[in-house]
């Protein structure tokens, strides 16, 4: 599973790296602005850095299906005061309770982590179901992230482990006479390359992983075993790329475009 999801988020980054980056910068840099400019009113700045998350993370899950990042897209909780309302509320609701798990003593932040990946559903599930309260929606994505969770977290912190120990050991690098600042570089510009991709990478994650768990598996049957079976036999060439697939795949093996 986290294999698959690494590979289609990295063929997807390859596709579509600056248009992604662009979109992601101007969620990071409008949250910024609204930080900035409503600095005395949290009020107001913290619902709507709640809800440009949430329509990041409907950009990335967008993508992820083979889609393209649209400024659209992103502003899609702002669509209208309803909708801004339900999605901002949600995301703070959710937020409110991560940080009241966190303050319990002694236990507190592996409790927080542990209920941050059970409500990492929460934010799709807002803008596609605007219907369900916050806290249904909580809910929902606690439900739907059983049997993820370990998976998730362990393909959320590999890129931030992997990339923690090689900035350890360049910085040790760089500490040797002469040669250490060609290391010193090296160490910069990895931090660059994690900063600038590392955002959209986990972003796919996530996305990859409610992909996976947004619907019940259903009960096999003969007849849906047959079915499965005359899908696979055929192929089909991806769109995008031109690479061939076997009728069982959604999105192509090699740019993860949706077939």
């Amino acid at each position: 599973m986290i294999k698959r999801i690494y590979s289609r988020a990295f063929n997807i980054i390859g596709r579509l790296p600056v248009r992604l980056w662009g979109i992601s910068l101007l969620g990071g840099l409008l949250a910024l602005i609204a930080a900035i400019l409503c600095v005395n009113l949290p009020i107001v700045s913290i619902p709507i850095t709640a809800a440009l998350s949430a329509g990041l993370a409907a950009v990335y899950f967008k993508v992820y299906n083979g889609g393209d990042a649209d400024t659209k897209t992103l502003l899609s909780p702002f669509s209208d005061l309803k909708t801004f309302a339900h999605v901002a509320g949600g995301m703070c609701w959710k937020g409110l309770w991560i940080l009241l798990w966190f303050i319990i003593p002694i236990a507190g932040p592996v409790i927080a982590v542990i209920k941050a990946l059970s409500y990492a559903f929460t934010p799709y599930i807002l803008l596609e179901e605007k219907t369900v309260s916050a806290t249904d929606a909580l809910k929902q994505s606690m439900q739907d992230t059983k049997g993820y969770k370990l998976n998730m977290f362990a393909a959320l912190a590999l890129p931030v482990v992997a990339f923690v120990v090689l900035s350890a050991i360049f910085s040790l690098l760089a500490l040797i006479p002469y040669v250490g600042i060609v290391f010193a570089i090296i160490n910069i510009l990895i931090s660059l390359v994690y900063g600038l991709f590392a955002p959209m990478f986990l972003g796919l994650v996530k996305a990859g992983f409610y992909e996976y768990g947004k619907k019940p598996a259903k009960k096999t049957t003969v007849k849906s075993i047959t079915a499965a079976s005359a899908v696979s036999d055929a192929t089909q060439i991806c769109p995008s790329c031109g690479k061939e697939n076997s009728g069982a795949e959604k999105f192509c093996k090699k740019c993860g475009a949706k077939l």
